[in-house]
């Protein structure tokens, strides 16, 4: 036997749960999703007339 004592591994002091990962990830997508949208309605080009409805 050697006269060091054998080292425990050190313990993560941040621990990420699943639910936290989630809501990181459902954040992500949603900013992402944001940025998208005026791209898309310019793409789409609706109405005038839909558009004085869905108001």
């Amino acid at each position: 036997m050697t006269d060091q004592p054998t080292r425990r591994a050190p313990t993560p002091h941040l621990q990420t749960r699943p639910a936290t990962m989630l809501t990181a990830i459902g954040l992500c997508a949603l900013i992402v999703l944001m940025q998208l949208v005026p791209e898309i309605q310019s793409v789409v080009r609706l109405p005038a007339s839909a558009v004085a409805t869905t108001r």
